[in-house]
């Protein structure tokens, strides 16, 4: 098990450059995106949280694995090194380049072996102003591989009960928590920005349909805001409470029930958000089997002798081809609940069946309020495009609709044809 680092153990080694107001005049909203939802284009993978500490100045919390990190040899035989940087740009949306605040810090590593197995964790200040949506972006930089990661974060500093005002943290170690879903049973602790004396939890357990296919008409549905069960948690001397995720589901935690806002919790099933056994494969076969098929596979007595039959079968009883198909499309469906996962699994929602059908698209336009994603060549006729609208979700900030289109019949048809042929879309 890799051990983590606490922010003081690596102070000494963390300069801190604020840089002049330097940045690109391109809008983030005209840049090619795709590789935001290519895993093979993520090197270091870091991950980041922020929280609002107060009116006007934010934290962003992160993790960075040094095994990702390309450590080189010093003059010392038997010492290495390496260091990354990151590098973090405030403006105020995916169209607006004008540079608000910007903030960097090195970190450098030293190990007598070229590799580590530790996280480093730390925060970096910037300054955010109240009552304002602002966009955060990250870069990550190797400085030896100068290999790069980029990562984007609304900011969302115009309510003052939002999630981003509330800090989770692991209560054995006392480490910021960084995913907001787990697939088990554990106890958080968690931290609002201003003091309070009690947390209030709503529950739901609810079954959310997969999604409708991207020709389909949809009926529009109205979340039903009723708890399947409410509790307060008291809050400590410290300011914290404690919530132990029992049950799957996911838990809405505020502190001002007038609002919907606050921050919210998913407890998803054992190995989420990977596929850890066969009774998980079936339901997503929805996006490429007819009704019968489905049935009989989520029904039969033993599902993964019916998964591997399907696959089989669809792979014209050649294993090795079957292998291949089964690897594609579950790692699309892992992929997918990486990227997609809101108050349901990322494979199920609208993003999450196009991904897993047709991959990762080759170009993805986003702004603030959507995303437009190609498979081709930009403003080519044969070009396939899907557009998604960003959903005002008061469980997450990770909900978006298709634009649903009758002429994506045959389309659609079309590539689930070529996985029923046994091959890859």
């Amino acid at each position: 098990m890799k051990s983590q680092k606490t922010w003081a153990t690596i102070m000494g080694t963390v300069i801190v450059l604020l840089l002049p107001s330097c940045f690109s005049t391109n809008k983030i909203s005209v840049q090619n995106l795709s590789n935001q939802y290519r895993p093979d284009e993520h090197y270091l993978r870091p991950e980041f949280t922020l929280y609002n500490i107060n009116d006007s100045i934010s934290l962003v919390y992160f993790k960075v694995d040094e095994g990702n990190l390309l450590f080189v040899r010093r003059l010392q035989a038997d010492s290495f090194s390496a260091a990354v940087s990151i590098n973090c740009k405030v403006t105020a949306s995916y169209d607006d380049y004008k540079l608000e605040d910007t903030n960097t810090v090195v970190l450098k590593f030293s190990s007598i072996s070229n590799s580590r197995h530790e996280l480093a964790v730390g925060s970096i200040p910037l300054k955010m102003k109240a009552g304002a949506i602002h966009l955060l972006t990250i870069t990550t930089t190797d400085l030896y591989s100068k290999k790069e990661d980029i990562n984007y974060i609304d900011a969302d500093k115009i309510s003052p009960d939002g999630g981003q005002n509330f800090m989770l943290r692991d209560p054995s170690n006392g480490y910021v928590v960084f995913s907001r879903y787990i697939d088990s049973a554990v106890t958080y602790a968690v931290m609002y920005s201003h003091p309070v004396q009690r947390y209030y939890v709503n529950y739901y357990h609810r079954n959310f349909p997969t999604a409708a296919p991207p020709f389909a008409t949809v009926e529009s549905s109205h979340f039903v805001y009723k708890p399947d069960s409410s509790f307060v948690l008291p809050a400590g001397s410290s300011g914290a409470a404690f919530i132990n995720l029992k049950k799957e589901g996911f838990y809405h935690i505020q502190v001002d029930t007038n609002s919907r806002e606050g921050i919210t919790l998913y407890r998803f099933p054992k190995y989420f958000p990977n596929i850890g056994e066969a009774g998980q494969m079936a339901s997503p076969l929805r996006y490429i089997t007819t009704n019968e098929e489905y049935e009989r596979v989520v029904k039969a007595k033993n599902v993964k002798q019916a998964v591997d039959e399907f696959w089989i079968n669809t792979a014209g009883n050649a294993k090795e081809r079957a292998k291949s198909l089964i690897r594609n499309y579950y790692n699309r469906v892992q992929d997918a609940n990486k990227f997609f996962t809101s108050y349901e699994e990322g494979w199920k929602t609208d993003r999450g069946m196009v991904y897993v059908v047709y991959g990762p698209p080759s170009i993805i336009f986003r702004n603030t309020s959507s995303e437009v994603w190609t498979y081709g060549e930009d403003r080519n006729y044969t070009a396939l495009s899907f557009t998604f609208v960003k959903t005002n979700n008061p469980f997450t900030d990770n909900d978006y609709t298709l634009q649903r289109e009758a002429q994506l019949r045959n389309l659609w048809y079309n590539a689930v044809d070529i996985w029923r042929e046994g091959r890859v879309y």
